[in-house]
């Protein structure tokens, strides 16, 4: 039973180092695509650093992403516009469920990391 706590521990643990990760690469992506695109804003500048994180051939389309980020964390409990941090959640918590081993879930809360990686503002 120890060992399992170890390997749940670890998997925390990695699950945080990805969501860190992935947020200030997308916090990154954020900076660069207004800076280059300073008339982008809002949904039109969310899709637009999704689609770069994305890359070339999506297994999903940026609109999409931020579709889902809205549906998911702006809808409920009260409905809101979305932000950037919703649609870095969404984007980073689907990446790891879809990267290597097929997995189901996560042992940690990515939205926490995100939180203090992504400016509410955003």
């Amino acid at each position: 039973m120890r060992g399992l706590a170890h390997i749940g521990l670890f998997a925390a643990t990695s699950e945080r180092h990805y969501a860190r990760r992935a947020s200030e690469q997308l916090l990154d992506l954020f900076r660069r695509e207004r800076h280059e695109h300073p008339d982008l804003s809002g949904r039109a500048l969310y899709e637009a650093v999704a689609a770069r994180r994305l890359g070339a051939k999506p297994r999903i389309s940026a609109a999409e992403v931020v579709r889902r980020a809205e549906e998911s964390f702006a809808d409920w409990p009260a409905e809101r516009t979305v932000r950037f941090r919703d649609v870095v959640h969404y984007l980073i918590f689907d990446e790891y469920l879809h990267a290597g081993k097929a997995r189901e879930a996560t042992k940690t809360n990515m939205g926490a990391v995100v939180a203090r990686v992504i400016p509410e503002e955003f």
